[in-house]
């Protein structure tokens, strides 16, 4: 397991495109620790959510490796602000995905026919198709290549965790709140044919 100390340029960079909304899990002094990243006097700092508390260190230990699925990045050049969410197909992840986990989920897409695997778009977004993919996504301190050369951190699914399902419940609670509060649904994200916009907008465009 890595910690964020030794690549603060790239964690500085993160957080001015809305790190810090993001939940963080890290490791310290042998404790497993899950928060977000906050300013505090002009340097970046890691807020402990307290969530964690009393779990031990093997049991997330999965999340580092085999639960990896995917990374955050920041990409310019898009048509959203947030950052940039990809998904494991787009990324070079040190350890290989069994060929059972790859095919789970590459057979989950969202509601606009994205795919999982090959996702690429809002972080918001990505957390959404994960969530309502019974997938639970925390980033990790642990640097990963994108497809696009650029480096960013690694996302994991919190599910690969042996924690008391309380303890669950508040980390889904933790992210759902993150991605409700930044998901905003732009009109090319959303399909509406004649009949629909007619039932929802035809009062206002009738004179």
């Amino acid at each position: 397991m890595t910690d964020d100390k030794p690549h603060k340029s790239l964690y500085e960079a993160l957080f001015d495109r809305g790190f810090g909304e993001l939940p963080l899990m890290r490791e310290k002094d042998g404790k497993i620790l899950l928060g977000n990243l906050v300013m505090d006097k002009g340097r970046l700092a890691f807020k402990d959510r307290g969530l964690l508390q009393g779990l031990p260190l093997t049991n997330v230990a999965t999340c580092f490796d085999l639960g990896i699925i995917g990374a955050i990045a920041d990409v310019s050049g898009n048509e959203w602000e947030s950052l940039t969410f990809l998904g494991a197909d787009r990324c070079k992840i040190p350890v290989d995905l069994s060929s059972t986990r790859h095919r789970v989920l590459g057979g989950i897409s969202g509601n606009t026919g994205e795919n999982l695997l090959s996702f690429y778009g809002s972080v918001y977004r990505g957390f959404q198709l994960l969530l309502d993919s019974n997938l639970l996504p925390v980033v990790l301190p642990v640097r990963l290549q994108t497809e696009n050369g650029l480096t960013g951190l690694a996302v994991a699914d919190f599910r690969f965790a042996t924690a008391p399902l309380p303890v669950v419940s508040k980390v889904y609670d933790l992210v759902r709140a993150s991605v409700d509060r930044n998901l905003t649904l732009s009109v090319e994200e959303v399909d509406i044919n004649d009949s629909d916009f007619e039932a929802m907008f035809g009062n206002f465009t009738h004179e």
